[in-house]
Order: structure tokens, then C-alpha cells, then sequence
């Protein structure tokens, strides 16, 4: 007679999970580069429930920080963000770090000569479609020949970016809670003895059992100047309590308790990545708090002043730097294919001088907003 496997209930609703609804649940969001899955811990319902509402709100509060540093997505594009500059500019932030018009502008002016129409699109196609309104009017334009005349224009933004972050909140922290809770039962720690996560995610009323810690760096292999992403768990006998840290871009930083009165073996477990390529790194990661400690931490109380802050310095140095590099490599590559097809010589000749004094002055005039 075979011995009968153990049930495994939904982590969320308690419903059984069977092959049919079974899901697949990354233990940090896939939105934001999350690579690993656990199976077993939610149902197929409320892992697209949880992720509609608590990872959503999750990955929309962490979207800057995705554009800013580049996620590598396992599958789709991180999407844009409409931002407005410290100059009043409406723009939208693109996944390469690159802005675009948040939207086209048209406008139309009599002249003596007759109408003169202007259109700013952010692509050929969305031209073509505002130039097709327009010849309803103006029968007699030439689409195509418009659009073969156009221009493509980099600019710059005359204001800064301003993003305003927003870190918690009761989605969120659901969110934060069930990475923490889904690499608990991925490293083999029962749904059950994670008593204080079961409760938070079944009871939408129940007190959270997170909070925010900054007072000492708990990885002690940080890597420098990379905005990583942690979720790890240490299950003790000797403090009976099942201890969580989440750690998302190198800044929000998050402290849980998971369950209390456990009996078992040790057990440790950390997951961590680079979203920047998805690579996995090896980190060393203490959390051996108190139960003293632990009341400090949802009281707010272990985030010295600064330390927020501090968390950001040691990252944007890199950032800016490989954003400069980047566009500096991006400008160059242009304004050689620009200068290239416009000095009048073709493709297998022997560049003259003249051609090659135009060269260097359309290169300098492509390569001038950036400098």
C-alpha cells in the first residue's frame, strides 16, 4: 500500500491544489525580473487574482526604478511611463531609458502661399494616420511624399526628471509577504508553521507582519553599484521564529516574520538576481532577529534618517554613468550613418576632401546636443 502524499492547499483561498489548478508562482514578480517559480503554493485563481491587484500595484510603484535601471523581463516589455520634467514637458519614459511626446502635436497656419500644416508624430505610422485625417480636408496633399521628406529630430528635455516614489501600502505589502512566504515553501518549510503569513494574506484585515529595516546592511557580500533584487527566509528552532528579508533595486528593504513557535530544522534559503540581465548572484544574507527586534522593525523604528537616501547614492553613480555611456554610443553610431549617407559619397568610393570636410561638419552638427 503507497504511502499518500501530503495535501497541499492554496496559500491564499485554502482551496486543494490539484494538477488542474495548480499554478506556477514566482517567488520575486517576473514584471520585475523575476526568474524562479514555485509550484504547489497557490491556485491558478489566486495567482491571477493576487497578481492583478497586489503585484500590479507593486510593479507600478517600483515602474521608475525598472525604467531607470533597465529590467531584463523574462517575457514582455516593461511598459512606459508618462512623466512631466521640472520645465513642464509632457514626455513618456521608454524601457531604454529614452524619452518620447507623451503625445503628437498638429497645428495649421494661413500663409499667403496658402495652409501650412505641421505635424509632430512619434512614428512614421502614427503620421501616416494623422496625415490621412488630413487629407479628408486637403485632398490634394501627397502623403507619401510628406513622409518621405520628414525629419527625424532628437532633442533633449529642457527640465529634469522628477519621479515621485511610493513604497507599501496594503497591496504591495501582500505582494512583498507572498515572495517571502512562496521561497519559505519552496526551500520545504510547511504552508502551516508560516502561521502569521497565512494570516495576513487570507485576512484583509489582519495587522501586516512586515516592516521596513535600514539600520545595518544585512547582505554581507553586497555587491557594489548593483541594484539587486533578495528574497530570503532562515526557519529557527532556537528562536522558534521563521524570518524573511525582501530587498527590491538595492532599495526598498523589508524585514518579515513569517511564523512563530517553530520546532523544525534550520533551514535557510535565499534567492537573488541582477534584473538588469536576470542573472542569479550568491549572496550571504543574516537575519537573526529577536522578537524585541522584530516589534522595532513594524514600529518603524530601525530606519535611521538618511539611510533611504544613502541606499540611492551608492547606486545612482553607476546609473548615471551607464546611461551617459550608453547615449554617448548611441549618439556617435547616428551621426556616423547620418554623416555617411548625406557628404556625397557612395558606398565603395574614396571619400574626397571636400566630402570628407562635410563629413566631420555633419557628424559635429548630429553630435552638438549631446555635447
Amino acid at each position: 500500500m503507497s504511502e499518500e502524499k501530503p495535501r497541499s492547499n492554496c496559500a491564499i483561498c485554502d482551496v486543494l491544489i490539484n494538477v488542474e489548478n495548480d499554478s506556477k508562482e514566482h517567488v520575486i514578480n517576473e514584471a520585475i525580473g523575476g526568474r524562479l517559480s514555485v509550484k504547489g503554493f497557490i491556485c491558478k485563481h489566486c495567482n491571477n487574482v493576487s497578481g492583478q491587484t497586489w503585484d500590479a500595484k507593486l510593479s507600478s510603484q517600483l515602474l521608475p526604478l525598472s525604467l531607470m535601471f533597465g529590467v531584463a523581463r523574462q517575457k514582455g516589455k516593461t511598459p512606459m511611463l508618462p512623466i512631466t520634467t521640472t520645465a513642464g514637458e509632457e514626455l513618456t519614459m521608454k524601457p531604454d531609458g529614452g524619452f518620447i511626446p507623451s503625445k503628437p502635436s498638429y497645428s495649421k497656419n494661413m500663409t499667403p502661399n496658402g495652409v501650412k500644416i505641421q505635424v509632430t508624430a512619434r512614428s512614421l505610422k502614427e503620421a501616416r494616420n494623422i496625415l490621412d485625417g488630413v487629407k479628408r480636408k486637403y485632398p490634394t496633399i501627397n502623403i507619401d511624399q510628406i513622409l518621405e521628406d520628414a525629419q527625424v529630430i532628437s532633442t533633449y528635455p529642457k527640465g529634469m526628471v522628477h519621479h515621485q516614489l511610493e513604497f507599501g501600502g496594503e497591496h504591495s505589502g501582500r505582494s512583498i509577504v507572498k515572495s517571502a512566504f512562496a521561497l519559505a515553501v519552496y526551500a520545504g518549510i510547511s504552508k502551516n508553521a508560516c502561521s502569521e503569513a497565512l494570516n495576513y494574506l487570507r485576512d484583509q484585515a489582519a495587522t501586516p507582519c512586515f516592516g521596513y529595516y535600514y539600520a545595518t546592511d544585512l547582505i554581507a557580500t553586497r555587491p557594489p553599484e548593483v541594484p539587486l533584487h533578495c528574497v530570503s527566509i532562515e526557519a529557527s528552532p532556537h528562536t522558534g521564529l521563521i524570518l524573511g528579508y525582501v530587498e527590491y533595486f538595492g532599495v526598498q528593504r523589508v524585514v518579515l516574520c513569517l511564523g512563530r513557535n517553530y520546532s523544525g530544522d534550520l533551514v535557510r534559503s535565499c534567492y537573488a538576481i541582477d534584473p538588469r540581465k536576470g542573472e542569479e548572484i550568491n549572496l550571504s544574507v543574516t537575519i537573526g532577529f529577536t522578537e524585541l527586534e522584530i516589534e522595532a522593525i513594524y514600529d518603524y523604528k530601525m530606519i535611521p534618517d538618511g539611510a533611504l537616501e544613502d541606499a540611492f547614492a551608492k547606486l545612482m553613480p553607476a546609473v548615471i554613468r551607464n546611461q551617459f555611456e550608453a547615449e554617448r554610443d548611441r549618439v556617435i553610431s547616428d551621426a556616423v550613418e547620418y554623416a555617411l549617407a548625406n557628404c556625397g559619397a557612395k558606398p565603395g568610393e574614396i571619400i574626397t576632401d571636400d566630402q570628407a570636410r562635410k563629413l566631420s561638419s555633419l557628424i559635429t552638427q548630429k553630435l552638438t546636443p549631446f555635447i
